[in-house]
């Protein structure tokens, strides 16, 4: 065999943006697929809390543990280098990652990375929802993401998408980029969950036999609303369903979201057709997906979604809005609603609700598939 490629992926577990997490843990999962000769040496640059969680659950065998915190200045540091940077103009203590390394896959700027050389980074960009959605975001957040962005455009030279959607955003708000961008949609792999039972979980939530399930993190984006006024519209007509909803109830973005929507279950008393249950161990999420009559993504914008990506590795029903990064991901297997028509969603609920039959899907070929596309970018 040749020499093993040497990826750097940066990871942290973090609850407020838990996509992107799972974007990480699934790459390796997925590069874990390969060939025994073409997994590549990861090095994982994170704390040991993070990096030790990851090992285990991936069982990842070149896995290797790199300090993201030795790039980070002490104060006494910082100081010595404004002190120096008056008097001399430079600074006195300059951290750099010297290590060899084929490719560094990054979100974010990190000076400590900035050693490795631009044609070795490949830069992820996830979506671009501050450009369609800017009122979901503080001032502070738009600039950040603005200056990112034209960062990116300026010093990449590769960059990745999960989606041709996100792609066509790309190029529509950055129409002059001179370095190479890609398409590789990102696949899931899950844990066990098999070992829980479905009757236990039910007990515990407080959920019928046949219920509909929605997991999503607690962002506006997310368009609770809309699945929330489809089951009050079914309440109304005698044809009550159960929805229930999972993910973090907090939004830095907008503070009161989650509050304002069981404001709104409550003064309507649809308490007993709908059901919050936070944020919930991942296992018991995907039990109580797989066990779900459908799962209900009712998002208003996406990159590409993880919970549609759960949902298809598990061969359930798939109620989405009718985005188009939805409808490239699920093609013709998605039972599609118009994004803002509460009462459209509602008669596919119905449809769904008289529907016995699910489709396959032929997920390790898409597992398959992440892993080579990265792969490819490495080598290229």
């Amino acid at each position: 065999m040749g020499t093993r490629k040497r990826l750097g992926l940066i990871f942290s577990y973090n609850e407020q943006w838990i996509g992107g997490t799972y974007y990480i843990i699934n790459l390796v999962h997925a590069l874990n697929c390969l060939p025994q000769d073409d997994k590549p040496e990861i090095l994982l640059f994170s704390n040991e809390k993070d990096f030790n969680q990851l090992a285990e659950e991936t069982g990842y065998q070149y896995l290797l543990f790199e300090d993201l915190i030795k790039g980070e200045y002490s104060r006494i540091e910082k100081f010595l280098n404004r002190v120096s940077f008056k008097l001399f103009g430079k600074k006195t203590i300059q951290k750099r990652f010297i290590k060899d390394i084929d490719a560094l896959f990054i979100m974010q700027r990190s000076k400590y990375l900035e050693s490795i050389s631009a044609e070795k980074r490949i830069y992820w960009i996830p979506d671009f929802q501050e450009k369609h959605y800017p009122q979901f975001f503080t001032e502070d957040g738009l600039k950040y993401k603005d200056e990112r962005s034209k960062w990116i455009h300026q010093n990449a030279r590769k960059i990745v998408f999960s989606s041709h959607a996100v792609l066509s955003d790309w190029n529509n708000f950055y129409p002059f980029f001179k370095g190479v961008a890609n398409v590789v949609h990102f696949a899931v792999t899950h844990p066990k969950y098999d070992h829980l039972l479905i009757e236990d979980l039910r007990i515990k939530h407080k959920l019928p036999e046949v219920y509909f399930f929605s997991p999503n993190q607690f962002w506006a984006h997310k368009n609770h609303i809309v699945v929330i006024k489809a089951v009050e519209e079914l309440k109304q007509a005698g044809t009550p369903v159960v929805v229930a909803f999972s993910g973090k109830e907090n939004d830095n973005r907008n503070p009161g979201y989650a509050e304002s929507l069981k404001e709104y279950v409550h003064k309507n008393q649809l308490e007993d057709v709908i059901r919050f249950l936070g944020f919930i161990d991942r296992a018991e999420q995907l039990q109580l997906m797989k066990h779900g009559k459908a799962v209900i993504q009712p998002s208003l914008f996406e990159g590409w979604s993880t919970v549609i990506e759960d949902a298809m590795a598990m061969n359930q029903t798939i109620i989405a809005s009718d985005l188009d990064v939805n409808q490239e991901q699920l093609g013709y297997k998605g039972i599609y609603f118009e994004r803002n028509n509460f009462r459209h969603l509602a008669e596919r609920i119905i449809f769904v609700q008289n529907k016995e039959d699910r489709f396959y899907y032929n997920y390790r070929s898409k597992i398959d598939e992440f892993a080579n596309g990265i792969m490819n970018l490495i080598s290229e």
